[in-house]
């Protein structure tokens, strides 16, 4: 198992464990914390810049969202992965990634790079520049 499907599990885990303790059902509200420090500690390598993608991933994706009990939505869970991989230097669920995304992602490693390793921000960089995030 690839440590994306591992966090995909886990982020699965969280949300059956939340909707078993809660009459089968689930609320993004109850879980947008553990969901969050599971993609940062997955993310570890990039510090905040972890943190920030996260941010836009639940500003973009989840509070858009008609009806939170649903959320994330195995889509929107397939996202999220995506956003790992990415961090991760993964082509893992890239297909999910929109030209907006790659242009915010652009604009947030530029925002945290100076905080990043060199060897991570040009891994970062790389794939930016190769999906035309620049």
């Amino acid at each position: 198992m690839t440590d994306i499907n591992k966090f995909l599990s886990d982020v699965e885990k969280t949300l059956k464990h939340d909707r078993q303790n809660n009459g089968g059902k689930s609320s993004y509200d109850r879980v947008k914390g553990d969901l969050r420090r599971l993609f940062e500690r997955n993310a570890a390598a990039v510090g905040e810049l972890a943190d920030s993608i996260f941010e836009y991933w639940e500003n973009e994706y989840i509070y858009r969202s008609t009806d939170l009990t649903w959320e994330p939505s195995s889509e929107n869970q397939n996202r999220l992965a995506a956003y790992l991989a990415f961090l991760e230097n993964s082509d893992e669920y890239q297909e999910l990634i929109s030209d907006a995304d790659w242009e915010e992602f652009g604009r947030l490693v530029n925002f945290e790079a100076e905080d990043l390793d060199v060897d991570v921000l040009q891994d970062l960089m790389k794939i930016l520049v190769s999906k035309g995030a620049y």
